[in-house]
């Protein structure tokens, strides 16, 4: 089993207070969903705390395209079908939970290299276009 989530300033942080205190709110809500896994709680409590992720997951997302919009972030389409495609996998692991009752590794997995990919990667593109913004506007 992937090891904690872990909120990690040097690396996670794009010094956009609104977006690092949602991306550590994720953070949290992946830590309570996956310790109640490896407890083996009850699957309608599992349910539920994969379910405020997944609601969670996507008012941050439209939070997310709302700010990339205010700064005017040129790869926003492209971030938007980004999010899409990582809707469409939580929402894969909703029906494999609806059909067997039960969440596997596999989405402790996707949700790490979600972490590590999506906003090491691809958020810290909209952070760093924001903050050349900012210092080109003075």
């Amino acid at each position: 089993m992937a090891s904690e989530f872990v909120w990690d300033p040097a690396t996670l942080a794009l010094n956009v207070d609104s977006m690092d205190s949602e991306h550590r709110r994720l953070i949290e809500l992946m830590n309570r969903l996956q310790q109640l896994f490896l407890d083996g709680a009850p699957a309608v409590e599992q349910g539920k705390a994969f379910a405020a992720l997944a609601d969670y997951t996507q008012r941050h997302f439209e939070h997310e395209e709302a700010y990339m919009q205010s700064v005017g972030y040129p790869g926003l389409a492209v971030h938007k079908g980004v999010h899409r495609n990582l809707l469409e996998k939580v929402n894969e692991h909703a029906k494999g939970f609806k059909q067997n009752g039960k969440f596997s590794e596999a989405l402790f997995q996707f949700l790490h290299m979600w972490l590590r990919s999506h906003i090491c990667g691809v958020d810290r593109k909209y952070a760093t276009h924001a903050q050349i913004g900012k210092v080109a506007n003075g």
